[in-house]
């Protein structure tokens, strides 16, 4: 007999909470899945989300469901980090574009995702802590950011990856450069940068692409910096970019590491970058990045 704790945010994805949350109660009501104590939480906040997984970490819960987008996933995996990590994280993917659990393989579809709470396999995957936020999929600052700048909850919810095409073409228009520093494996380099990209996974946007051979519980990111924005040239490399080779792509620079620091060389807010984790707005400059390796257990479809 186990202690269940399923987390769901109303305002993610794009299915019928009411219909979704019913199939998961018929899903435990059956006698093969039954728990000893089974409880649904709706966070009032972000904040409120990880404060609650915090504390069903800590009181020894066996599996914490985790239902939603990479966002509210995200806080989730931090509380329960925060906890200590003791529960099992079983991942159920509704949302947008659900990264986080087509990057594990955990089935996309309700049932099939439910299935695979008792009937998957554990897999152990990395958590990185950024200044006071988790990542576990990416992070984006410079055009795909400020792209998603404005696009609220709601809009996600009801229009999927569309609503962030409303802002495109005034982003691409402006093309703005941020002049930042990083530093990482004992190195510190000055970038021009139109888009910086982090990735934890081997997909960026629910898609397989630039690090086939990444993997979730390899301890790194992928930090790949684009220092112009030509469209033509990103069209034609397509196929070469999502296989991760990048010899005909001179404009972008790419590392691995298991620690970085993102700092601006200017003191004016204008030229200092927000950032996005997991799809949601984060912090402006600086960031410290650290990875945890291994730091989470969930539940993914056993190996064939």
């Amino acid at each position: 007999m186990k202690n269940i704790k399923v987390f769901y945010n109303e305002k993610s994805g794009n299915n019928d909470e009411d219909k979704v949350l019913k199939t998961i109660k018929d899903f435990f009501a059956r006698p093969e899945n039954s728990a000893s104590k089974l409880e649904f939480i709706n966070p009032e906040s972000p904040e409120d989300a990880i404060r609650l997984a915090k504390k069903a970490s800590q009181d020894q819960t066996d599996l914490v469901v985790a239902l939603g987008g990479d966002g509210t996933i995200n806080k989730i995996c931090g509380g329960v980090f925060e906890g200590g990590a003791k529960p099992i994280l079983g991942i159920v993917p509704n949302g947008t574009v659900n990264n986080l659990s087509k990057s594990l393989h955990i089935p996309q579809k309700l049932e099939e995702a439910l299935n695979n709470l008792s009937q998957g396999e554990i897999q152990k995957f990395d958590i990185a802590k950024v200044n006071n936020d988790y990542m576990t999929s990416s992070l984006t600052l410079g055009i795909l950011a400020d792209i998603a700048q404005n696009v609220s909850g709601s809009e996600k919810k009801k229009f999927g990856p569309l609503a962030y095409l409303k802002d495109v073409y005034k982003v691409i228009r402006y093309n703005k450069t941020y002049r930042i520093k990083v530093k990482y494996n004992g190195k510190t380099k000055s970038l021009r940068t139109k888009l910086l990209l982090i990735t934890m996974t081997d997909t960026i946007g629910g898609m397989q692409a630039l690090a086939p051979k990444a993997k979730v519980d390899d301890g790194l990111i992928r930090v790949y910096s684009l220092k112009e924005i030509n469209l033509f040239n990103i069209l034609f490399h397509l196929n070469k970019l999502r296989r991760g080779k990048f010899d005909d792509f001179l404009e972008m620079t790419h590392f691995d590491t298991d620690h970085l620091e993102i700092l601006t060389h200017s003191k004016k807010k204008k030229d200092n970058p927000y950032s996005r984790i997991d799809g949601d707005k984060s912090d402006p400059l600086p960031l410290d990045i650290k990875v945890y390796r291994k730091a989470l257990t969930t539940l993914v479809s056993k190996s064939e």
